[in-house]
Protein backbone atom coordinates (compact mmCIF):
# COMPACT_ATOMS: atom_id res chain seq x y z
CA UNK A 1 0.00 0.00 0.00
CA UNK A 2 1.35 3.39 -1.01
CA UNK A 3 0.72 6.66 1.62
CA UNK A 4 0.50 9.64 -1.04
CA UNK A 5 2.22 12.89 0.58
CA UNK A 6 0.48 15.89 0.07
CA UNK A 7 2.73 18.25 -1.77
CA UNK A 8 3.38 21.83 -0.02
CA UNK A 9 2.23 25.18 -2.11
CA UNK A 10 3.89 28.12 -1.26
CA UNK A 11 2.11 31.01 -1.08
CA UNK A 12 4.39 33.83 -1.69
CA UNK A 13 3.31 33.61 -5.09
CA UNK A 14 0.27 35.61 -5.12
CA UNK A 15 1.72 38.61 -3.63
CA UNK A 16 4.77 38.58 -6.21
CA UNK A 17 1.96 38.60 -9.12
CA UNK A 18 -0.40 41.11 -6.94
CA UNK A 19 3.32 43.72 -7.16
CA UNK A 20 3.70 42.71 -11.03
CA UNK A 21 0.06 44.04 -11.36
CA UNK A 22 -0.09 47.08 -9.45
CA UNK A 23 3.46 48.02 -11.02
CA UNK A 24 2.01 47.51 -14.33
CA UNK A 25 -0.54 49.65 -13.71
CA UNK A 26 1.41 52.52 -12.63
CA UNK A 27 3.82 52.60 -15.59
CA UNK A 28 0.22 52.78 -17.86
CA UNK A 29 -1.01 55.33 -15.59
CA UNK A 30 2.57 57.47 -16.21
CA UNK A 31 2.86 56.70 -19.64
CA UNK A 32 -0.93 58.13 -20.14
CA UNK A 33 -0.37 61.09 -18.22
CA UNK A 34 3.02 62.32 -20.28
CA UNK A 35 0.84 61.41 -23.16
CA UNK A 36 -1.97 63.19 -21.92
CA UNK A 37 0.42 66.09 -21.06
CA UNK A 38 2.17 66.12 -24.42
CA UNK A 39 -1.14 66.41 -25.78
CA UNK A 40 -2.24 69.09 -24.05
CA UNK A 41 0.83 70.96 -25.00
CA UNK A 42 0.42 70.27 -29.13
CA UNK A 43 -3.21 70.97 -29.59
CA UNK A 44 -4.59 72.74 -26.20
CA UNK A 45 -2.15 75.27 -25.73
CA UNK A 46 -3.58 78.04 -28.64
CA UNK A 47 -7.01 77.78 -27.26
CA UNK A 48 -5.93 78.01 -23.58
CA UNK A 49 -3.76 81.18 -24.00
CA UNK A 50 -6.35 82.79 -26.35
CA UNK A 51 -9.06 82.49 -24.08
CA UNK A 52 -6.93 83.76 -21.36
CA UNK A 53 -5.93 86.80 -23.17
CA UNK A 54 -9.48 87.23 -23.81
CA UNK A 55 -9.96 87.38 -19.97
CA UNK A 56 -7.27 89.18 -18.68
CA UNK A 57 -7.79 92.18 -21.93
CA UNK A 58 -11.86 91.90 -19.98
CA UNK A 59 -10.82 92.24 -16.56
CA UNK A 60 -8.27 95.01 -17.21
CA UNK A 61 -10.30 96.95 -19.21
CA UNK A 62 -13.03 96.77 -16.94
CA UNK A 63 -10.34 98.04 -13.92
CA UNK A 64 -9.05 100.53 -15.65
CA UNK A 65 -12.56 102.08 -16.97
CA UNK A 66 -13.72 101.95 -13.15
CA UNK A 67 -10.85 103.42 -11.49
CA UNK A 68 -10.19 106.26 -14.04
CA UNK A 69 -14.18 107.27 -13.91
CA UNK A 70 -14.35 107.41 -10.32
CA UNK A 71 -10.45 109.40 -10.29
CA UNK A 72 -12.01 111.72 -13.41
CA UNK A 73 -15.39 112.34 -11.11
CA UNK A 74 -13.56 114.06 -8.11
CA UNK A 75 -11.45 115.89 -10.12
CA UNK A 76 -11.88 120.08 -10.23
CA UNK A 77 -9.79 120.53 -12.94
CA UNK A 78 -11.82 118.57 -15.56
CA UNK A 79 -13.63 121.66 -16.84
CA UNK A 80 -10.28 123.88 -17.10
CA UNK A 81 -8.94 121.40 -19.52
CA UNK A 82 -10.24 123.61 -22.65
CA UNK A 83 -9.33 127.22 -22.97
CA UNK A 84 -11.84 129.16 -25.44
CA UNK A 85 -10.74 131.97 -27.82
CA UNK A 86 -13.68 134.36 -28.47
CA UNK A 87 -13.71 137.56 -30.42
CA UNK A 88 -14.84 140.97 -30.03
CA UNK A 89 -18.59 140.26 -29.81
CA UNK A 90 -17.85 137.23 -27.72
CA UNK A 91 -18.07 134.34 -30.40
CA UNK A 92 -15.49 131.18 -30.19
CA UNK A 93 -13.50 131.48 -32.67
CA UNK A 94 -11.31 128.52 -31.56
CA UNK A 95 -10.10 126.70 -28.56
CA UNK A 96 -6.47 124.76 -26.91
CA UNK A 97 -6.05 122.50 -24.53
CA UNK A 98 -4.41 123.77 -21.10
CA UNK A 99 -1.37 122.00 -20.67
CA UNK A 100 -1.03 122.64 -17.14
CA UNK A 101 -4.19 121.10 -16.17
CA UNK A 102 -3.36 118.25 -19.39
CA UNK A 103 0.01 117.26 -17.47
CA UNK A 104 -1.81 116.80 -14.10
CA UNK A 105 -4.66 114.72 -14.99
CA UNK A 106 -2.29 112.61 -17.34
CA UNK A 107 -0.12 112.00 -14.59
CA UNK A 108 -2.33 111.30 -12.00
CA UNK A 109 -4.14 108.72 -14.56
CA UNK A 110 -0.98 107.10 -14.89
CA UNK A 111 -0.47 106.10 -11.24
CA UNK A 112 -4.47 105.26 -10.87
CA UNK A 113 -3.63 102.64 -13.80
CA UNK A 114 -0.13 101.14 -12.08
CA UNK A 115 -2.38 101.08 -8.86
CA UNK A 116 -5.14 99.01 -11.09
CA UNK A 117 -2.50 96.96 -12.68
CA UNK A 118 -0.91 95.61 -9.68
CA UNK A 119 -4.46 94.62 -7.72
CA UNK A 120 -5.17 92.85 -10.58
CA UNK A 121 -2.27 90.96 -10.76
CA UNK A 122 -2.77 89.69 -7.17
CA UNK A 123 -6.53 88.16 -8.58
CA UNK A 124 -6.62 84.11 -9.05
CA UNK A 125 -8.56 83.72 -12.13
CA UNK A 126 -8.87 79.92 -13.66
CA UNK A 127 -10.64 78.91 -17.33
CA UNK A 128 -12.42 75.20 -17.29
CA UNK A 129 -10.20 73.04 -19.35
CA UNK A 130 -13.49 71.82 -21.48
CA UNK A 131 -13.66 75.65 -22.68
CA UNK A 132 -10.63 74.87 -24.71
CA UNK A 133 -12.33 72.62 -26.57
CA UNK A 134 -14.92 74.27 -28.21
CA UNK A 135 -17.90 72.42 -27.03
CA UNK A 136 -20.71 73.74 -25.28
CA UNK A 137 -21.49 70.67 -23.36
CA UNK A 138 -17.88 69.94 -22.19
CA UNK A 139 -17.18 74.07 -21.54
CA UNK A 140 -18.12 74.11 -17.61
CA UNK A 141 -16.04 70.61 -17.27
CA UNK A 142 -12.83 70.09 -16.58
CA UNK A 143 -9.89 70.98 -14.29
CA UNK A 144 -9.67 74.36 -14.13
CA UNK A 145 -5.90 76.20 -15.40
CA UNK A 146 -5.01 78.86 -13.55
CA UNK A 147 -4.01 82.37 -15.11
CA UNK A 148 -2.04 84.89 -14.06
CA UNK A 149 -1.39 88.27 -14.49
CA UNK A 150 1.63 90.43 -14.77
CA UNK A 151 2.31 94.17 -15.51
CA UNK A 152 4.57 94.25 -18.62
CA UNK A 153 5.67 97.75 -19.93
CA UNK A 154 4.68 101.02 -19.32
CA UNK A 155 1.61 102.79 -18.85
CA UNK A 156 0.93 105.11 -21.67
CA UNK A 157 -2.08 107.62 -21.21
CA UNK A 158 -3.17 110.62 -23.82
CA UNK A 159 -5.73 113.07 -23.76
CA UNK A 160 -7.07 114.04 -26.79
CA UNK A 161 -10.12 116.11 -28.37
CA UNK A 162 -11.89 114.74 -31.51
CA UNK A 163 -15.16 117.22 -32.71
CA UNK A 164 -17.91 116.13 -34.46
CA UNK A 165 -21.22 117.93 -36.37
CA UNK A 166 -24.12 118.15 -33.93
CA UNK A 167 -26.78 120.04 -36.08
CA UNK A 168 -26.38 123.29 -38.02
CA UNK A 169 -23.32 125.49 -36.98
CA UNK A 170 -23.02 123.32 -34.07
CA UNK A 171 -20.13 121.05 -33.10
CA UNK A 172 -19.81 118.82 -30.34
CA UNK A 173 -16.19 118.62 -28.29
CA UNK A 174 -15.31 115.34 -26.35
CA UNK A 175 -12.59 114.97 -24.45
CA UNK A 176 -10.88 111.91 -23.79
CA UNK A 177 -8.59 110.20 -22.34
CA UNK A 178 -6.73 107.10 -23.91
CA UNK A 179 -5.10 104.55 -22.40
CA UNK A 180 -2.15 101.68 -23.70
CA UNK A 181 -0.51 99.41 -21.76
CA UNK A 182 1.01 95.47 -22.15
CA UNK A 183 0.37 92.45 -19.56
CA UNK A 184 2.25 89.44 -19.74
CA UNK A 185 -1.12 86.41 -19.50
CA UNK A 186 0.74 83.01 -17.90
CA UNK A 187 -1.01 79.90 -18.08
CA UNK A 188 0.97 76.04 -17.08
CA UNK A 189 1.90 75.91 -20.44
CA UNK A 190 3.33 79.10 -21.96
CA UNK A 191 3.47 82.85 -21.74
CA UNK A 192 1.98 85.34 -23.97
CA UNK A 193 1.40 89.45 -24.03
CA UNK A 194 -2.06 90.74 -23.98
CA UNK A 195 -2.28 94.33 -25.18
CA UNK A 196 -4.77 96.92 -23.55
CA UNK A 197 -5.90 99.44 -25.16
CA UNK A 198 -9.20 101.63 -24.20
CA UNK A 199 -10.61 105.53 -24.40
CA UNK A 200 -12.65 106.84 -21.27
CA UNK A 201 -14.56 109.93 -22.13
CA UNK A 202 -13.77 113.07 -19.61
CA UNK A 203 -16.01 115.70 -21.28
CA UNK A 204 -18.43 116.95 -23.91
CA UNK A 205 -18.48 120.12 -24.49
CA UNK A 206 -21.35 121.50 -27.07
CA UNK A 207 -20.46 124.54 -29.06
CA UNK A 208 -23.24 126.81 -30.94
CA UNK A 209 -22.69 129.03 -33.46
CA UNK A 210 -25.41 131.42 -35.73
CA UNK A 211 -27.96 130.02 -36.96
CA UNK A 212 -29.82 130.69 -39.79
CA UNK A 213 -33.08 131.73 -40.69
CA UNK A 214 -33.58 129.51 -43.45
CA UNK A 215 -31.53 126.53 -45.31
CA UNK A 216 -32.12 124.16 -48.18
CA UNK A 217 -32.21 120.44 -47.71
CA UNK A 218 -31.45 117.97 -50.01
CA UNK A 219 -34.53 118.43 -52.50
CA UNK A 220 -34.41 122.58 -53.26
CA UNK A 221 -36.84 123.42 -50.37
CA UNK A 222 -36.50 126.05 -47.94
CA UNK A 223 -36.82 124.84 -44.10
CA UNK A 224 -36.74 127.27 -41.30
CA UNK A 225 -38.83 130.06 -39.61
CA UNK A 226 -37.52 132.30 -42.43
CA UNK A 227 -38.49 130.20 -45.68
CA UNK A 228 -41.05 131.98 -46.37
CA UNK A 229 -38.76 134.69 -47.36
CA UNK A 230 -36.66 132.68 -48.89
CA UNK A 231 -35.72 132.35 -52.94
CA UNK A 232 -37.16 129.39 -54.99
CA UNK A 233 -33.72 127.77 -56.29
CA UNK A 234 -34.38 125.06 -58.95
CA UNK A 235 -31.70 122.05 -58.55
CA UNK A 236 -30.31 121.07 -61.84
CA UNK A 237 -30.97 117.65 -63.47
CA UNK A 238 -28.80 114.89 -63.21
CA UNK A 239 -27.16 113.88 -66.64
CA UNK A 240 -28.75 111.25 -67.70
CA UNK A 241 -30.65 110.34 -64.54
CA UNK A 242 -34.31 111.66 -66.37
CA UNK A 243 -34.99 109.25 -69.39
CA UNK A 244 -38.45 110.69 -69.58
CA UNK A 245 -37.64 114.17 -70.85
CA UNK A 246 -39.19 115.49 -73.82
CA UNK A 247 -36.53 115.92 -76.38
CA UNK A 248 -35.74 119.61 -77.46
CA UNK A 249 -38.42 121.32 -79.97
CA UNK A 250 -36.88 121.21 -83.96
CA UNK A 251 -37.35 123.30 -86.75
CA UNK A 252 -40.03 122.76 -89.33
CA UNK A 253 -38.60 122.05 -92.47
CA UNK A 254 -41.15 122.93 -95.50
CA UNK A 255 -40.21 121.21 -98.93
CA UNK A 256 -41.72 123.85 -101.87
CA UNK A 257 -41.12 123.61 -105.63
CA UNK A 258 -38.40 124.74 -108.04
CA UNK A 259 -37.79 128.57 -108.24
CA UNK A 260 -40.55 129.18 -105.16
CA UNK A 261 -40.08 130.16 -101.38
CA UNK A 262 -42.54 129.16 -98.14
CA UNK A 263 -45.12 131.60 -99.41
CA UNK A 264 -45.75 129.97 -102.83
CA UNK A 265 -43.99 133.60 -104.67
CA UNK A 266 -41.71 132.81 -107.00
CA UNK A 267 -37.33 133.37 -106.30
CA UNK A 268 -37.41 136.05 -108.48
CA UNK A 269 -39.86 138.04 -107.30
CA UNK A 270 -38.53 137.74 -103.96
CA UNK A 271 -35.39 138.80 -104.89
CA UNK A 272 -36.56 141.89 -106.62
CA UNK A 273 -38.16 143.31 -104.13
CA UNK A 274 -35.80 142.57 -101.42
CA UNK A 275 -33.13 143.91 -104.19
CA UNK A 276 -35.88 147.55 -104.49
CA UNK A 277 -36.83 147.41 -100.61
CA UNK A 278 -33.49 147.48 -99.24
CA UNK A 279 -31.81 150.28 -101.61
CA UNK A 280 -32.95 153.56 -100.50
CA UNK A 281 -34.33 156.39 -102.27
CA UNK A 282 -31.91 158.86 -102.97
CA UNK A 283 -33.65 162.07 -104.96
CA UNK A 284 -30.55 163.73 -104.96
CA UNK A 285 -28.61 161.02 -107.12
CA UNK A 286 -32.47 161.82 -109.41
CA UNK A 287 -31.51 164.92 -109.71
CA UNK A 288 -28.19 164.51 -110.76
CA UNK A 289 -29.37 161.88 -113.77
CA UNK A 290 -31.74 164.36 -115.10
CA UNK A 291 -29.03 166.68 -115.05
Amino acid sequence: MRIRRRGWRSRTRRPKRRRKVWIAVVIITIIALVQFVQYVERRMTGPIVHLAQIRVKQIATESINDAITAQVANQQQVGQLIDWKTDDNGKITGFMLNYSAHMKVTSETIQTVRHTLDEVARLSETIPLGQALGSPLLASFGPSIPIKIEPKGDVKVDLNTRRQDAGINMILVEVYLRVKTELAVVVPFDMESQAVETEIPVSYLLVVGDVPMYYYDSKGNPVGEGQADAPNIALPALPGGDDTAEPPATKEETVTPDGANGSGEPAGNTGAGNTSSEEPSNPDMNTGGHN
